[in-house]
């Protein structure tokens, strides 16, 4: 297997480094990077060399040929030269730790004092100025920049051009710096002392030597812009967090700087980029069928065959965006383009993106099995799981414990799960990549570290799945996005059910601005449809329709529960499978009490707010009631009734018999339609009356003359947008055929409503108007500019610098409410409180039910697990305001137990403890939880966010 490593590094490179460090002088070999313990400490100079070897490695051994390339046609500088200018800054980007604040910040313990001490022994002065010794800003990092930048210019380095790489070691640790800060540091170092200066000098001009960037300066061009900075952060900061692993660079070096440097890659277990196969001379269908595994009779399906052949003579990078219905195999298509697209352009890699965690874990089996087929062999590639609750994922668990393909012989090569790109920040460095969309809005997000995401990002292939559900705010994150990735020459590959043609052109314009200045005016309505935009221009594919596979019939019907309950027993009368979608949780729960009264033990709840483990048992027994396997009487039941909130629009794979749906917009209409007559199955299979296709409509309380949404619809969903779906929802709906018209014609800008409601469709457009204008004002004050206005680093993280409040959360889980413009919430493992401790909350299939813990005990494994599984998201109201939302964590930080700081699966968490009854107060709140109902707020008039509704 080939790991990242090889015999031909660049030695010449390594010895150059060596003889720098064991050269350097007594004063400068006395300095500390990492303080270590009583074996011994990491020299300074030792850790510039380990970062510049480090870096050499990365750069020609990790670092996409595809990114290369990039940096090279944007700075305009040679590649070689790109390399060298690299190894510079990173064997100079902890320069500034050659100053008095950061050598006496450790002499506060006898291991420092002792440190401290030797360096006083060498002669050099150790009394800091008070100016020095106050200052917040004079950071190793900010100084190094200083640093960095005067050397540069004293050289003959054009000014912009010093500053912009100054600020690459000067973002090192993950924001960039500003221009007060820099201005009071600069101040100190005039009057530095200059024994000190001697030392930074001696490193900046030693590793210039070691490097050979002076013979690199003339050739350089007036100015560098913030993406090529940006990206060479990333691999900075992947090279300082390489050499600063303890267990691969011990503090103590011993051997050759070779040595060192091999050995320390083999710890780390950094694979190299994906070496991808293509054959030109290979037909279609045998390519599917050699990278899917399919049987020799299988072959592509018509969309498929174009997605593929719409890739193979694009100019450069591209954007494919692919319409198409359910079942057409848009996953394949994508995967197929996507591994074209990383041949032709040499991408190290693939990332697929979902709208949720469920739909990630899904898609992971099935893109670890591909990943494995296409690894070729005597190679090995990584792949992550990327959202909050991977390590709960049995298909990432498996990969992370043993990887795929490493023990077979069947010509494929292994996929393995990188130990050191576990971490959120590093996850997005590995080959292939499956998350939940958030990942990739994330690179649109002003936030620390984000550098690391770009760097990853920009060496791959990016795969965006069920693009119609995103919302303006997300979209808006979608787009700038897509400036970026087209900036960086990445191409994207974005899948839907259908697109209104704004938010299409909306995309196309976003990613195409990068080479092209007009766009068309309109766009095709043609269904399934293919849209290619590249240096060519923008063209449209049209792709042959399968052949009409359902016609149902529409049907408004009144709202009340007890007219539901009529309709639930007429169409289920001989028995059926009925599927019952509401727009919220009480609207599901409400409609669910009532028709359980019918028919006990043949009702389901489905919803967001069950555990998580018992979300999962729920849905998986239903996958296997209603799938594509199963048959009435065997498997398939008689009759079952499933009450459920928009978590059954996708990643269900279910087949009702007919469907009751809560208004919402056209498309998602649509999606829902999409639950229903799903799989080809046996004429008896389905009750003679649910035979042909119904779809009933409620959550309207009047249509006339003016339509009167229930207010809970219209919490959720515009009600702009739910008077357009009705005064187009047509009596007769066929799949595929109406499609693209009634989405298009919903979301038309010339749409105009009957007579009778102009003047209330008039009050809630312009409502309309007024949120999406709030919506994207919000979204900008996260957002990075766009890449024509990044001039310099330091405007990718200015929110950092604006006076943001302390207590503004910035990590993870803060990135992705900011992307999704989700209430403020928080996530609990429900705990059952007893006399001496606490015990899980039951769930299905959980051996551990009836363990009692005491709050000191550090879980075992497999309780963990069952806790860590149970996770749920609190009600938003409880946590509306910043004051609630103190006191909810407060509360539940004094429930949690102690032993859980002790395991990894629940540090960080919280508990939320419910008696025997299964009752929690909270907050002056009262919460009740059950397996058949999920979490209710007890008491009360619920006001249910978005988020909970959803």
């Amino acid at each position: 297997m080939s790991l990242l490593v090889t015999p031909d590094m660049d030695l010449p490179f390594f010895e150059r480094v060596e003889q720098f460090v064991d050269s350097s002088s007594p004063e400068l070999r006395v300095l500390w990077a990492k303080p270590g313990d009583e074996f011994g400490y990491l020299p300074l100079v030792q850790h510039l060399g380990d970062v510049a070897c480090v870096g050499a490695v990365l750069w020609d051994e990790w670092l996409a040929e595809s990114v290369k390339a990039s940096l090279e046609k944007k700075s305009g500088i040679a590649e070689s030269d790109l390399r060298t200018l690299f190894l510079f800054l990173a064997g100079t980007h902890d320069v500034a730790k050659a100053t008095l604040k950061f050598a006496r910040q450790i002499g506060h313990d006898e291991l420092g004092r002792l440190i401290v001490d030797d360096i006083a022994a060498t002669g050099l002065p150790m009394k800091m100025s008070k100016v020095e010794e106050g200052s917040r800003h004079f950071q190793h990092g900010l100084v190094g920049e200083l640093l960095v930048s005067d050397w540069l210019q004293k050289r003959g380095c054009p000014k912009r051009v010093a500053n912009a790489l100054g600020a690459v070691v000067g973002a090192h640790h993950g924001i960039a710096t500003t221009g007060e800060a820099r201005n009071q540091a600069a101040r100190i170092l005039r009057r530095y002392p200059k024994e000190w200066s001697a030392l930074q000098q001696e490193i900046l001009t030693g590793m210039a030597q070691v490097a050979g960037v002076e013979e690199v300066l003339p050739r350089l061009p007036e100015r560098i812009h913030a993406d090529v900075t940006m990206r060479l952060t990333g691999l900075l900061v992947m090279a300082d967090w390489i050499a600063s692993n303890e267990k691969a660079f011990p503090m103590v070096a011993s051997g050759s700087q070779a040595e060192r440097v091999r050995s320390g890659f083999a710890a780390v277990d950094l694979t190299r980029p994906w070496a991808v196969e293509y054959q030109p001379d290979e037909g279609t269908d045998e390519f599917y069928r050699r990278a899917f595994g399919w049987p020799e009779h299988f072959g592509a399906r018509p969309m498929q065959k174009a997605a593929f052949e719409a890739v193979s003579d694009v100019d450069g990078a591209c954007l494919l965006i692919v319409e198409a219905p359910t079942g057409e195999g848009k996953t394949e298509a994508a995967l197929a383009a996507g591994q074209r697209i990383a041949a032709d352009t040499r991408a190290q890699g693939l990332l697929l993106a979902a709208p949720t965690m469920g739909t990630a874990n899904g898609l992971f089996h099935r893109v670890a099995e591909w990943a494995t087929r296409n690894t070729p062999e005597h190679t090995v590639t990584s792949m992550n799981l990327v959202h909050s609750r991977k390590m709960l994922s049995a298909d990432f668990e498996k990969l992370r414990m043993g990887g795929i393909g490493t023990d077979t012989d069947d010509g494929h090569g292994a996929v393995v799960a990188s130990q050191w790109m576990q971490g959120t920040k590093k996850a997005m460095l590995s080959d292939f990549v499956v998350a939940t969309v958030d990942q990739v809005l994330m690179m649109a997000l002003q936030m620390k570290h984000s550098m690391l995401r770009h760097i990853g990002l920009a060496g791959k292939v990016i795969i965006v799945d069920e693009v119609h559900a995103y919302d303006l705010y997300m979209q808006s994150y979608l787009q700038l996005a897509l400036r970026w990735l087209a900036r960086y020459g990445v191409s994207v590959i974005l899948l839907s059910a259908t697109l209104p043609k704004e938010t299409k052109l909306a995309l196309v314009e976003a990613y195409g601005s990068e080479t092209q200045d007009t766009f068309p005016e309109d766009l095709s309505e043609a269904y399934p449809l293919i849209t290619v935009v590249d240096g060519q221009g923008v063209r449209e594919i049209e792709v042959e329709s399968r052949p009409t596979d359902i016609e149902a019939s529409i049907e408004i019907v009144p709202d009340g529960l007890d007219e539901l309950r009529g309709l639930v027993e007429k169409l289920t009368e001989d028995g059926g499978c009925l599927l019952i979608i509401s727009n919220t949780v009480r609207r599901a729960q409400d409609a669910y009490a009532e028709i359980s009264q019918a028919f006990p033990e043949e009702v389901e709840l489905h919803h967001s707010a069950f555990l998580a483990s018992d979300r999962a048992f729920k849905e998986d027994r239903l996958r296997e009631a209603l799938g594509p396997d199963s048959r009435r009487g065997e498997g398939r039941p008689y009759r079952r009734i499933i009450c459920a909130t928009q978590v059954a629009e996708q990643s269900l794979d279910i087949d009702a018999d007919a469907l009751i749906t809560d208004i919402a917009p056209m498309d998602l209409l649509i999606q829902r339609i999409g639950r229903m007559h799903r799989h080809e199955r046996p004429v008896e299979d389905r009750p003679a009356a649910l035979r042909e296709p119904q779809v009933y409509v409620r959550g309207l309380l009047a249509t006339d003359p003016v339509p009167v949404f229930d207010r809970g619809c219209a919490a959720v969903y515009e009600p702009a947008i739910l008077m357009s779906t009705l005064a187009n929802l047509p009596t007769a709906f066929r799949r595929p055929d109406d499609v693209s018209s009634l989405v298009q014609r919903t979301y038309s800008p010339d749409f105009v409503p009957p007579a009778a409601w102009a003047e209330t469709y008039t009050e809630v457009k312009s409502q309309l108007k007024m949120n999406q204008g709030t919506a994207e004002l919000r979204a900008r004050a996260f957002q990075i500019p766009e890449p024509d206005q990044a001039d310099k680093l330091e405007g990718l993280f200015g929110r950092y610098h604006r006076g943001m409040d302390e207590k503004t959360p910035t990590g993870e889980e803060a990135g992705v409410a900011q992307v999704r413009d989700t209430d403020p919430t928080i996530e609990v493992i429900p705990v059952i409180d007893t006399e001496y401790g606490y015990r899980p909350m039951p769930t299905p299939d959980a051996d551990c039910n009836d363990i009692e813990l005491v709050d000191d005990d550090v879980p075992d494994r497999d309780t963990a697990f069952q806790l860590a599984s149970s996770v749920i998201r609190l009600p938003a109201r409880l946590t509306r305001f910043a004051s609630d939302f103190d006191a909810v964590i407060d509360q539940l930080e004094k429930q949690t137990p102690i032993g859980w700081t002790g395991h990894f699966l629940l540090k960080g968490q919280v508990a939320l403890r419910f008696n025997e009854d299964g009752e929690a107060e909270l907050n002056g709140g009262r919460l009740r939880y059950t397996s058949e109902l999920g979490l209710e707020m007890v008491g009360g008039e619920e006001h249910q966010s978005r988020e909970q509704n959803r």
